[in-house]
C-alpha cells in the first residue's frame, strides 16, 4: 500500500512537470496581458503580448528621468557630485520620497540613488528642476526624447509618474526602449545593484533605502529594474538580467499583485535563457572580407573592421544567420581611420535582426601629382 502511494505522488508529480512545460508563454505569463522582452544588443523580439496598448505606468516614468540625468551627466552639463538645492515643490511631493529638507543642498549622486531604489519622487522633480529649470519644462524635454526613440504611444504629465488630472500613459513596448536605452549607462549599475542602505542626510538624520525591485536579489543574473504601482496602472515593472554574456530587456504592465509582476518577468526571463542562445556574428574590431575601392588617394583599396561587437539572440532550431553588406563600392579620399564607410546586418530568413557599424581600418591621404606621376610610371 505504502508503495502504490509513493508511486501516486511521483505520477503526479510527473505530470504537474510534464503541463508546466508544455505550458506556452503566454500561459505562464498570468496575471499581466501586457508584456515585452527583447535582446539588448539588437533589439530583436523575444515575446510580446499587448505590447502596444496605452497604460497608466506609474513610477516608471522615471526611467525617462533617470535616462536623462545619466545623458546630461555624459554630456557634462552636470555632474555626480555637483550640488542641488531643494525646492519647495521638491520637498513638498507626496507618495514615494526620501524626505529631503528645503533648502539643503544634496549631491546629485544621493538624488539619483533615491530614485533608482526606492523611487523617491522629491528626488525626481529635483533632478527635473535641475536640468529643466522647472517640472513643466522638463516634462517637454521628457516627451521630446521619448519621440526621438520612437515612443510614439507614449505620453509623459510629470518626472514622477504621479496620478495627474493631465493625461498620461505608455505601452510594454515603448516602456522596454526606454529601459533598454537607460541600461546603456554603464554608471546606472552603481546605483541599481543596491539592495539596501542607511542614507544619512546632510542634518544627519537617517532615511532607509530599500530597492523596489525585488529580483535583483531573487533572480540570477538581475542587475536593475524600475517598478512602478497606482491604482489605475496596478503592479508594473521593467528589468534587465544578463546571463553568459547575453542581456535581456523586458517590461510587465498592469499585473494583479507585486509577487504577479515578478513572477511574470521571471517567466520572460526563463524563456529568453532557456530557448536563446547568443552567437557573436562579429567581434569588434574585426576585419572584412570587402572590397572598398579608393578613388584620388595614396592607395586604390580601403581595408575596413566591424565597429563593435555584432551579435544577436539565436532561438534553437532557428536558420543560421547570415550578414549583408551597405558598404559602398568605391569612397573618395582622404579618408581617416575610424570613418564610417556603410553597415553590415545580421539577417534571419531575409529579416535584418541586428545591425552594425562598418569603419575604416587605416587611413589614406589624398594622392598628390607626384603619386599620379608613379602610378602612371
Amino acid at each position: 500500500m505504502k508503495k502504490f502511494f509513493y508511486c501516486l505522488i511521483l505520477l503526479v508529480a510527473m505530470c504537474a512537470v510534464f503541463v508546466c512545460t508544455g505550458m506556452t508563454v503566454k500561459e505562464q505569463v498570468v496575471g499581466s496581458d501586457n508584456c515585452y522582452i527583447v535582446d539588448y544588443n539588437s533589439g530583436r523580439v523575444l515575446y510580446a503580448k499587448g505590447e502596444n496598448e496605452r497604460k497608466p505606468i506609474a513610477s516608471m516614468v522615471k526611467i525617462m528621468t533617470l535616462l536623462l540625468a545619466f545623458e546630461n551627466v555624459d554630456s557634462g552639463k552636470i555632474s555626480l557630485d555637483q550640488k542641488v538645492t531643494i525646492s519647495h515643490e521638491a520637498a513638498g511631493q507626496v507618495g514615494s520620497e526620501m524626505f529631503l529638507d528645503e533648502g539643503v543642498e544634496y549631491p546629485l549622486t544621493d538624488l539619483i540613488k533615491g530614485i533608482v531604489t526606492m523611487s523617491a519622487n522629491d528626488a525626481s522633480v529635483a533632478v527635473a528642476e535641475l536640468i529643466g529649470g522647472d517640472e513643466l519644462s522638463f516634462t517637454k524635454i521628457m516627451n521630446d526624447k521619448a519621440k526621438s526613440l520612437g515612443m510614439n504611444d507614449t505620453l509623459f504629465a510629470n518626472a514622477t509618474g504621479y496620478p495627474t488630472k493631465e493625461e498620461q500613459y505608455s505601452t510594454a513596448k515603448d516602456v522596454t526602449c526606454m529601459m533598454r536605452e537607460l541600461a546603456s549607462h554603464k554608471e546606472y549599475y552603481n546605483y541599481s545593484t543596491i539592495w539596501l542602505e542607511d542614507y544619512t542626510h546632510p542634518s544627519g538624520r537617517v532615511t532607509q533605502m530599500a530597492n523596489t525591485n525585488k529580483l535583483i536579489r531573487h533572480y540570477k543574473g538581475c542587475d536593475a529594474g524600475k517598478t512602478g504601482y497606482t491604482d489605475s496602472a496596478k503592479f508594473c515593472l521593467a528589468s534587465t538580467a544578463v546571463r553568459d554574456g547575453m542581456r535581456v530587456v523586458g517590461s510587465v504592465l498592469g499585473a494583479q499583485d507585486s509577487k504577479a509582476r515578478f513572477r511574470a518577468m521571471s517567466t520572460l526571463f526563463n524563456y529568453a535563457f532557456n530557448n536563446y542562445k547568443k552567437v557573436v556574428l562579429l567581434n569588434s574590431g574585426a576585419p572584412l572580407s570587402v572590397d572598398v575601392k579608393v578613388s584620388g588617394g595614396k592607395k586604390d583599396k580601403l581595408s575596413v573592421i566591424s565597429k563593435s561587437e555584432l551579435s544577436v539572440l539565436q532561438a534553437k532550431g532557428e536558420a543560421n544567420c547570415k550578414l549583408e553588406y551597405n558598404i559602398p563600392e568605391s569612397v573618395k579620399a582622404p579618408i581617416k581611420c575610424g570613418d564610417k564607410i556603410g553597415e553590415v546586418y545580421a539577417v534571419v530568413d531575409g529579416q535584418k535582426v541586428a545591425v552594425g557599424e562598418v569603419i575604416a581600418a587605416e587611413e589614406i591621404k589624398k594622392a598628390s601629382i607626384w603619386d599620379y606621376v608613379k602610378k602612371f610610371m
